[in-house]
């Protein structure tokens, strides 16, 4: 039966005493390594863990279920694991959801899950924040051609100029900041990361990132576990937003 490698790693990368991050490595495996047995953990599901074609995909899988069972026991101890599910919705975006109707007027954590290379960042919150994180290699190699799929416009020659002063570092941090902004509108790929802007004029960061009026907090830098990672988390605060439009 399954288990971890490594002990739970805290990341104290962010000021927000609702939302927690934390991370797990991932054992190695290569291409002939038989598939191992996931099935005795907390949140999986037996059907989408039998499609799994690789001994890499389920260790990643197994990684980030497993962080995200010790982390809701931890900081969500009034919650009964065994009553609750994860469920994806129509962009398979993953959340919580309690099995049995008697409990859904007691609201769940929001949560967000990403793996790279040998480690995996889980981000769990109280139920008034939305959150969205990914983690990627600092000096993963991208193509060219990954360009056009980020950033359109103005953005698309600032990006091109980070590129041959950066490389592809640079590439790798405009990587996870938009994909921690898709995963907090919980759109995932089904709107185009060029509709997404993050680069201010001069070519930092935006601390708030708008998008049909909606508002994310940003938060980006380089985590070094074995090796350096790019590391972003996009996160807002329903409850105050609400009380501001109130």
């Amino acid at each position: 039966m399954w288990k971890p490698i490594g002990e739970i790693i805290e990341l104290n990368v962010l000021n927000e005493a609702d939302i927690h991050i934390n991370a797990l490595k991932i054992r190695t495996t290569n291409n002939f390594d038989n598939i191992p047995d996931i099935s005795n953990l907390e949140f999986v599901n037996i059907e989408e863990i039998s499609k799994f074609k690789t001994a890499k995909r389920a260790e990643e899988h197994a990684a980030g279920r497993y962080l995200l069972h010790q982390m809701l026991l931890r900081f969500f101890p009034s919650i009964n694991s065994s009553f609750v599910e994860i469920l994806r919705d129509e962009n398979r975006a993953p959340y919580f959801n309690w099995i049995d109707r008697m409990y859904r007027r007691i609201s769940l954590p929001n949560f967000s899950i990403s793996t790279s290379g040998n480690f995996v960042v889980v981000a769990i919150c109280e139920s008034n924040y939305i959150v969205g994180v990914d983690v990627e290699k600092y000096n993963q190699i991208r193509s060219v051609n990954l360009f056009d799929f980020l950033s359109s416009d103005s953005e698309l020659i600032e990006l091109k100029k980070l590129y041959k002063i950066h490389g592809n570092k640079k590439i790798n941090m405009i990587w996870t900041v938009k994909e921690s902004i898709l995963k907090a509108l919980r759109l995932g790929m089904s709107i185009s990361p060029t509709k997404i802007k993050i680069l201010d004029n001069n070519s930092k960061f935006k601390k708030v990132i708008e998008y049909e009026g909606s508002k994310f907090n940003l938060k980006n830098q380089i985590i070094d576990f074995d090796e350096e990672y790019s590391f972003s988390i996009a996160y807002q605060n329903i409850r105050k937003m609400s009380l501001r439009c109130g």
